[in-house]
C-alpha cells in the first residue's frame, strides 16, 4: 500500500506542475526500463509464441510487469524472467526517490503550499513506514533467497543454466522448449545435438513428457 501511494502521489504532484511532466516521468522510466532489457539482450519474454506474436507479447508483458511493481513492489517479479532482482530494487529506489523531487518540483511553482506543505506531511509517514516494512520483509523471509534480490541474471542465462544443470531430459525439454528460442539461441547447436541423440530413446521408451505437445514444441 505505501508503494502504491508513493507512486501516485508522485504522478498526481507531477500533473499538478503539468501533464507533460508526468507522462515524461512515467515514459522516461519505462524507457530506460526496455533499453537496459535491450541492451543487455533480455528482451525477449519466454512465451514461446515465435514471430511478430511473440514481439508483441514481450512489449505487452514487459511494459505491464514494469507498471505493476512500480506500483506495487510485488517481489516474485523479481525473477529473471521478468525485472530481474537487481532492477527490482533499483524501481523500488527510484520509486521512492521521486517523491521528494515531485514536491520540490511542485514547490517552486509557488501557488500549491498547502498541497506541498501536505505532501511533506505525507512523505513523512510513508517512506518511513515503507522502509520498515521492508526491512522487516527481509528479515523474516528465507535467507536463502535474499541474494536474488540483488542479482544481475537474466532470463536466457537461467533457461540455459537449468538445460546445462539438468540431468534428467524432462527438465531439459522443459527448459528449451517450454521457453522461448530467443532464450537459449546461443547454445541452439548444443540442443540439437542433444534432441538428435535422443530421439531414438525417446520414441522408443515413450516417457510421459514426450507427448504430442512436446513433439510439437521442439523445432
Amino acid at each position: 500500500a505505501g508503494m502504491l501511494m508513493i507512486r501516485c502521489m508522485t504522478i498526481v504532484l507531477l500533473g499538478l506542475v503539468g501533464k507533460q511532466w508526468a507522462f515524461a516521468y512515467i515514459g522516461a522510466d519505462l524507457g530506460l526500463y526496455l533499453m537496459i532489457k535491450v541492451l543487455r539482450g533480455d528482451f525477449w519474454y519466454w512465451i514461446p509464441l515465435g514471430g511478430s506474436a511473440e514481439l508483441f507479447v514481450s512489449i505487452l508483458a514487459r511494459v505491464m510487469i514494469k507498471i505493476i511493481v512500480d506500483f506495487t513492489s510485488i517481489v516474485q517479479f523479481r525473477h529473471p524472467y521478468d525485472l530481474g532482482g537487481i532492477y527490482w530494487m533499483f524501481s523500488f529506489v527510484l520509486t521512492m526517490a521521486s517523491i521528494p523531487a515531485a514536491i520540490r518540483l511542485v514547490g517552486k511553482q509557488g501557488d500549491n503550499q498547502i498541497v506541498v506543505d501536505l505532501s511533506w506531511s505525507l512523505l513523512y509517514i510513508l517512506i518511513p513506514s515503507t522502509l520498515v516494512m521492508f526491512v522487516l520483509f527481509f528479515i523474516n523471509i528465507d535467507q536463502e533467497y535474499l541474494h536474488t534480490f540483488a542479482s544481475f541474471e537474466k532470463g536466457k542465462e537461467l533457461t540455459i543454466k537449468g538445460f546445462r544443470d539438468s540431468a534428467d531430459d524432462e527438465t531439459k525439454a522443459y527448459f528449451a522448449f517450454t521457453n522461448s528460442k530467443n532464450q537459449w539461441k546461443s547454445i541452439e547447436k548444443e540442443v540439437r545435438a542433444w534432441v538428435e541423440a535422443s530421439w531414438a530413446s525417446w520414441e522408443e521408451e515413450k516417457p510421459d513428457w514426450f507427448n504430442e505437445g512436446m513433439k510439437a514444441s521442439i523445432p
